[in-house]
């Protein structure tokens, strides 16, 4: 397999495949209408768990900052010798997914997640980070992010891909302590997979993502993202 700056050459492929062409953006919002998006790493608690989630991580009024879970570690692999607009891209992509993080690990307080997405990306994020907020969840452990790479530009936009690796990460309640029973997609094989983003570049400078593609195992893509 043919590899570029680290990633697999199919990589692009699988970004630019379909939908994910931010030229076509437009059309494909409304080819997808009917399709879900389901964000990786949702938690799904059942009716009975999640009451007794709920009750037993609400914070009562005397709690503090340091009550609460401080997050996952977030290991970040940054390829060498990037342009600017690389490095200003790939910069977004990490940034928007730290911040969906703080949005969780804080209760859904810090809302800057939503600031540099909109539309398909916007519904997804926010979806995915109430999924733990809304049950009162939250992780910690640790979450690689590498094979960082541009792999299409189409102006005003590009797309960006990665691998993630959630099998260090841990599903916690709010106060930081472990769900006794864990979700299945922090267990290899489904804890990798291969994420990407369509950005659009504003007037103003800023990389706002318009929508987010995942490939799961046991697609190729996420084969390939395996260590």
């Amino acid at each position: 397999m043919k590899k570029q700056h680290g990633v697999p050459a199919r990589f692009a492929l699988a970004a630019l495949s379909g939908c994910a062409l931010l030229a076509s953006a437009a059309a494909c919002g409304r080819a997808d209408a009917d399709r879900a998006f389901t964000p990786r790493g949702v938690v799904e608690v059942s009716p009975e768990a999640g009451a007794e989630t709920r009750e037993a991580a609400t914070p009562s009024a005397t709690v503090t900052g340091t009550d609460e879970a401080a997050g996952p570690e977030i290991q970040v692999e940054w390829p060498e010798g990037l342009s600017p607009k690389h490095k200003a891209l790939l910069e977004a992509f990490v940034d928007d997914y730290r911040a969906q993080w703080r949005a969780i690990t804080s209760h859904g307080r810090d809302l800057s997640y939503t600031e540099g997405v909109v539309d398909d990306a916007k519904r997804g994020a926010v979806k995915w980070v109430h999924s733990y907020v809304d049950e009162k969840l939250s992780a910690k452990g640790v979450i690689k992010l590498y094979s960082l790479r541009v792999v299409a530009e189409v102006e005003p936009g590009a797309q960006v891909a990665a691998c993630l690796n959630q099998s260090g990460l841990r599903v916690t309640d709010w106060r930081g302590k472990l769900l006794a029973k864990q979700p299945d997609w922090i267990k290899p094989p489904k804890s990798t997979f291969l994420y990407s983003a369509s950005f659009r570049h504003e007037d103003d400078g800023r990389w706002i993502v318009v929508r987010y593609r995942f490939a799961d195992y046991p697609d190729e893509y996420a084969k390939e993202c395996a260590r």
